[in-house]
């Protein structure tokens, strides 16, 4: 097992865990259910310890994946710098996530500030982690933004 296969092993965890977690979130503020919430609150503080290992891995993942023919250089560079930002992001969202939950031990509830400040974390999460994860596919797929040639339908 590499760097490689870790890093690409995990990446989709904290994409789909921060989209996950504000999805619970929102539901459990709109509808006033703290259990629902507190799961959202949770999935975000798991989620971030998922990305510790894609981070961790992927210095490895770009020493392999640079040599191969037909990638770009740059798009390596570019997923790197989102990456960065979106691990930081989701690292700053778990840690106030945590502290939301620690804070509504003693009264079982999630103060409303904490709640909206958490939830403001994981929607900033969520567009730094699809961006990261766009830039990261980029990379190998580059079908993302294949068009038809001119004169061509597209396939129904």
């Amino acid at each position: 097992m590499n760097g490689a296969y870790i890093h690409l092993l995990f990446n989709h965890v904290p994409i789909l865990g921060s989209i996950f977690a504000l999805c619970l979130m929102l539901y459990g503020i709109f509808f006033k259910n703290q259990s629902i919430l507190k799961a959202g609150i949770v999935t975000i503080v798991v989620s971030a310890l998922f990305a510790i290992p894609v981070w961790a891995s992927g210095e490895d993942a770009e020493h392999l994946v640079e040599e191969i023919i037909g990638v770009s250089h740059d798009a390596i560079e570019e997923h790197e710098d989102h990456g960065a930002a979106a691990f930081w992001t989701i690292v700053f969202a778990g840690a106030i996530a945590l502290g939301t939950l620690l804070s509504s031990l003693k009264t079982k509830v999630v103060s409303a500030p904490l709640q909206w400040i958490t939830l403001v974390a994981v929607i900033v999460t969520v567009a730094m982690m699809a961006r990261a994860g766009g830039s990261g596919g980029e990379i190998r797929h580059t079908e993302i933004h294949a068009t038809a040639p001119a004169g061509e339908e597209e396939h129904e």
